[in-house]
């Protein structure tokens, strides 16, 4: 076996080229990778690979020394690489005029010696060659391998300066046991990686094959063994203080993950989890996500059932869904406003940083990348706020609330919707509303006598019980106060329900929600609301869709392609698809049968208000009536309030109980259907200009599809609504351009 490089009695150091003796040599090369910037280290001299002088500056030496002086038979074993910066490579190889030349003792080539010093720096930098002509072998200084005896140098040069290599392109992370890491500076320091190496406080030899020892996750990556870890969080126990990874040389601040991951007792570990200050959350190896946990096992838990490889982010509010989610959630996630888009990707990150942050400062950070334009990956969002640590990069925006005169973030002020625009803090409205509720108030702004709607007292931060009974208080002080009066009111027509509100314009149709039950109706006809149609309209519209599905969708298709085989396609989705209209026709019928016995009872019992058009019906006494409510009183329901004498009001008029054919007759022949185009009316199914028959949802605030996707898209509307436990929406048939453009 070679000898090491000696001088004097003295080894040379492989990393920074100092003369150690020979009994602390092992003990040296072991912590000379851990010198920090904050230690005062002279600068290592560098030994000449020609003349073995011991030289501050290499390069201006190599000038000087291949001037005139022959190589030493010193050779290489010392040679320092030079720190030089790499000179482009020329492609020309070294010639000379001159026949004088040099045998490189790097590579062995013959140089010409007016280039050799040139050869000499590119050689000793440029990318690995290995010249392995020589059957002799060294041992390495470093990691004690043997190496073939040409190419020595190169290796003791890069054993001294490698670095754990780091995967970027995989989510998991491979650690490698190391006494010390690189640090950020672009000058990194040397990493040692041997079988066995020294513990960072007593300096005692551990082995890593053997378990004997543990690497904490600082920067330097600085290495105990097992009785020196036991002591010092023992102290850290006994003191109650803040557990770091060295008390006086390193203070990195130990976490819940890091102190889990310990190998020690597990009455340690837990005694020592109650001194740890640190925030930080472990970041799981799949989703690269952080985790908060209680418990080893909980973390354990997540990373055996994170699936992260089929989640794909929502076009519209950037959240992560499972590939087999993610269509049923961007459906209706694409018509939330944009608020609630970026509420849903608050949400989602909330959970998920290196450390907790509140929802208020995700939202200035995600107004910030707006404004800059940046990603709203939750991905690139999380790690670059990890690159801040705990300390949150912008500033918050807050204001003083107006009753207790408190500074608050923004997020924690509410704005009323009275003129005002009157700005409290969340606890001065509940505490308003509280006051309110005791006096028998009706509950408004906290500084003017605005009355606070179903929405703003949702917006309440109170237990979901207590909201509910300031919202049922409002509702029964609301009804109190319209009942006996003359003004129009708004009822909800489900019979249990007791909610009722002052119609602004008893004569406009809108939609309503009932805030107390959820019932969704017409202000008008009390009926499942309906857009783009008025009430008068709704029944023959629901007879027409009815008699479509049941019979006419068939006989339509049949025609169609008799006269243009293009149109066979879908006369034979029709009739695959028989089977599964056949709960929907069920479902249909039902309302259809419904619909007409109601006409019939209203065509025997009812009138049209005068004033309003409303559905009336006279029980009992004379004929002076009152729309909404009883003439003395009572009986409260939706109504305009005004006055009117019975036998002076219109009869209302039933849908004709017509059959399946008169419908049919209403729709152009197929020859002419097919010139129909409705410009600027596309198909949400094909997006498609829609020509031929349009069918519009009369339930829906917008839903358009046009007669080749009708079937199967009107389908899955019918199937998504019944899963909502919800009845069934009524398309209407538009068989000429509402535009004039019929095609001829």
């Amino acid at each position: 076996m070679a000898t090491k490089a000696t001088r004097n009695g003295k080894i040379i150091c492989g990393l920074c080229n100092a003369f150690i003796d020979e009994i602390q040599y092992r003990s040296h090369v072991a912590e000379c990778g851990m010198l920090d910037k904050d230690y005062e280290v002279q600068p290592a001299l560098k030994v000449c690979a020609l003349c073995g002088k011991e030289v501050k500056d290499l390069t201006q030496h190599y000038g000087i020394c291949t001037g005139g002086n022959n190589p030493t038979n010193n050779k290489y074993e010392n040679r320092q690489q030079p720190t030089i910066t790499p000179i482009r490579q020329q492609t020309t190889p070294y010639v000379s005029n001159q026949t004088n030349t040099k045998e490189c003792v790097i590579c062995f080539e013959m140089i010409a010696e007016n280039v050799y010093a040139d050869h000499l720096d590119r050689c000793g930098t440029r990318s690995p060659k290995r010249f392995t002509n020589s059957k002799k072998t060294k041992e390495c200084i470093i990691c004690s391998e043997m190496i073939a005896e040409d190419v020595y140098a190169d290796h003791v040069d890069r054993c001294g300066t490698r670095s754990p290599v780091r995967s970027t392109n995989s989510k998991r992370t491979k650690e490698y046991a190391c006494i010390s890491g690189s640090s950020s500076s672009s000058k990194s320091k040397p990493t040692i990686r041997s079988k066995q190496i020294s513990c960072f406080t007593c300096s005692s030899a551990v082995d890593l094959s053997k378990g004997s020892s543990h690497t904490l996750p600082c920067r330097l990556h600085h290495m105990y063994c097992l009785k020196c870890l036991q002591h010092s969080m023992n102290e850290y126990i006994q003191s109650n203080t803040v557990p770091v990874c060295h008390s006086t040389l390193c203070d990195y601040e130990l976490s819940r993950y890091d102190v889990a991951c310990l190998p020690l007792e597990a009455d340690t570990i837990k005694r020592l989890l109650t001194c740890v200050k640190s925030t930080q959350r472990a970041q799981c190896p799949l989703c690269v996500f952080y985790v908060d946990f209680n418990t080893m096992n909980d973390f354990q838990k997540h990373v055996a059932s994170c699936n992260s490889e089929n989640m794909i982010p929502c076009e519209y509010c950037h959240c992560l869904y499972n590939i087999h989610r993610l269509d049923d959630h961007s459906r209706q996630c694409r018509n939330l406003p944009s608020s609630q888009q970026q509420q849903a990707l608050i949400d989602f990150i909330l959970p998920r940083t290196k450390y907790p942050l509140t929802a208020q400062q995700i939202r200035v950070f995600i107004e910030n990348r707006k404004k800059t334009h940046l990603s709203l990956d939750p991905h690139s969002i999380v790690e670059t706020l990890a690159e801040f640590g705990d300390t949150f990069p912008f500033e918050i925006p807050t204001r003083d609330c107006d009753v207790c005169m408190e500074t608050c973030v923004y997020d924690d002020i509410f704005v009323f919707g009275c003129e005002e625009s009157h700005k409290l803090c969340y606890g001065c409205f509940e505490n308003s509303c509280t006051t309110k509720m005791t006096n028998n108030e009706i509950l408004t702004c906290g500084l003017c006598a605005y009355e606070l709607h179903e929405g703003e007292i949702k917006q309440l931060r109170v237990a979901d019980n207590r909201k509910k009974q300031f919202l049922d208080y409002q509702i029964q002080k609301t009804f109190n106060t319209y009942v006996g009066g003359t003004q129009g009111v708004i009822r909800c027509p489900n019979q249990t329900c007791k909610w009722v509100a002052e119609a602004r314009d008893p004569n406009d149709r809108f939609r309503v929600q009932c805030p107390m039950c959820g019932n969704e109706f017409c202000s008008l006809c009390n009926q499942q609301y309906h857009f783009r149609t008025t009430c008068q309209q709704l029944p023959e519209i629901t007879q027409r869709w009815f008699f479509w599905c049941n019979t006419e969708r068939g006989n339509y298709w049949q025609a169609r392609a008799q006269q243009d085989a293009n149109f066979r396609a879908q006369l034979e989705d029709y009739e695959r698809q028989k089977a599964a209209n056949i709960q929907r026709n069920q479902e249909l019928a039902q309302r259809y049968n419904d619909l007409l016995a109601d006409e019939n009872y209203k065509a025997q019992n009812c009138r049209l208000c005068p004033h309003c058009r409303r559905v009336v019906q006279h029980l009992s006494g004379c004929d002076l009536m009152v729309c909404g409510r009883n003439y003395h009183g009572g009986d409260q329901q939706s109504g305009c309030g005004n006055g009117f004498n019975w036998s002076q009001a219109l009869p209302y008029t039933p849908i004709g109980n017509t059959g399946p054919q008169q419908v049919a007759n209403n729709l152009p022949s197929p020859e002419q259907q097919k010139l129909v185009v409705h410009e600027g009316v596309q198909c949400d199914a094909c997006h498609n200009v829609v020509q031929g028959i349009r069918f519009d949802c009369v339930h829906c605030a917008s839903l358009t599809f046009c007669e080749k996707c009708e079937q199967r898209s009107t389908l899955e509307h019918s199937n998504e609504i019944r899963n909502q436990q919800k009845p069934q929406h009524v398309f209407q048939l538009i068989a000429r351009s509402l535009n004039g453009n019929n095609g001829q």
